[in-house]
């Protein structure tokens, strides 16, 4: 009998606020998380006003990058891959940010918006087999820092992807808002949002969604706080929110001081910055897409997209090749750069 193929495979997101590190066991086109880790580094802070990463905050995405590296060593990764996302695509300085990192052994691909969108809906569709959608039509949403991912579709079939310009940390450095956020930041931030969704509202016209899914640390921590329990069920399954819930405590967030956020149990700190921001998104977005009777949080987003596509692809070959185009970082790049 032939041996299975076996690949361990890692992914470094290097998101806007957070770089998260992904290795898991791929075994005839299908993976198995080995570890995960999520490091806030919030690369982005302030460059979406002025238009540059900030040292400080560079040195920071350096440093975590180099604790990734041990870890893939340790856990003797076969290959890694590291993608850059809209801080990374949109600083004047970001490519100083990838040199930096290649001179570590880092290959980080800067992808477009588009691109983001597919591996993020690779990620998030693999949560989703479990769901009776029928012929629904589902919006996912991934907020992020920089960018809102929105992707459109029902089965397997994408019928529209869109990376807008509503991040969180974009926000925050557009409208400099007052804590707690008052009337007049969140009536600019809503016709923000509903400038940069008019189209989408518009193109999704012809199928409207039934179902929500979101994926971002903004969602993990409302399902905290809705779930206690919701960290230890099967990351792979999309959890369900209560509407009614989710949309009370959206309000109730939004309009909620920095320093009541870090009263509340569940609330992690490093999200506290931003959280009433991603509540007003969240809330503006359900009222818009109007038809969407549920709401689901999943747990997968581009690095396990990343993974999705790889396993595909293992079961055939160890070739790991982008949909966005770059190549892998191996092992033996690791051993000859970091030693």
């Amino acid at each position: 009998m032939e041996a299975e193929r076996h690949l361990r495979l890692g992914v470094v997101d290097c998101g806007t606020n957070t770089f998260a590190l992904h290795i898991a066991d791929v075994v005839d086109g299908t993976w198995k998380t080995t570890f995960r880790q999520r490091r806030f580094v919030r690369l982005g802070l302030d460059s979406f006003r002025s238009g540059r990463l900030s040292p400080q905050r560079m040195r920071r995405g350096l440093d975590v990058l180099d604790a990734f590296g041990d870890t893939v060593r340790n856990y003797n990764v076969d290959q890694v891959r590291a993608f850059g996302c809209s801080a990374l695509r949109d600083a004047a300085n970001g490519a100083q940010f990838v040199a930096d990192a290649a001179q570590k052994g880092w290959h980080i691909e800067v992808v477009d918006g588009g691109t983001e969108a597919e591996w993020i809906h690779l990620g998030v569709r693999d949560t989703m087999r479990h769901a009776e959608q029928g012929p629904a039509s589902v919006l996912t949403v991934d907020i992020g820092g920089g960018s809102v991912e929105l992707i459109h579709w029902a089965g397997e079939r994408t019928l529209g992807r869109w990376s807008l310009d509503l991040g969180v940390a974009r926000l925050t450095d557009w409208i400099k808002p007052n804590d707690p956020l008052s009337q007049q930041d969140m009536s600019s931030m809503r016709r923000i949002i509903d400038g940069a969704i008019a189209p989408v509202l518009e193109a999704v016209s012809a199928a409207p969604p039934q179902y929500m899914v979101g994926t971002s640390g903004a969602f993990n921590t409302l399902m905290a706080l809705e779930d206690r329990s919701a960290h230890w069920q099967d990351p792979r399954v999309a959890d369900p929110f209560e509407m009614d819930v989710l949309r009370a405590r959206c309000v109730a967030l939004a309009s909620a001081s920095k320093a009541d956020l870090h009263k509340i149990e569940g609330m992690h700190p490093d999200r506290v910055p931003y959280m009433s921001v991603a509540c007003v998104l969240i809330g503006h977005i359900l009222e818009r897409f109007d038809t969407i009777s549920q709401v689901y949080r999943s747990r997968h987003t581009l690095a396990e997209g990343a993974l999705v596509h790889a396993a595909g692809l293992a079961s055939q070959t160890v070739s790991w090749e982008a949909i966005g185009g770059g190549g892998p970082v191996t092992l033996d790049g690791w051993r000859q750069l970091l030693g």
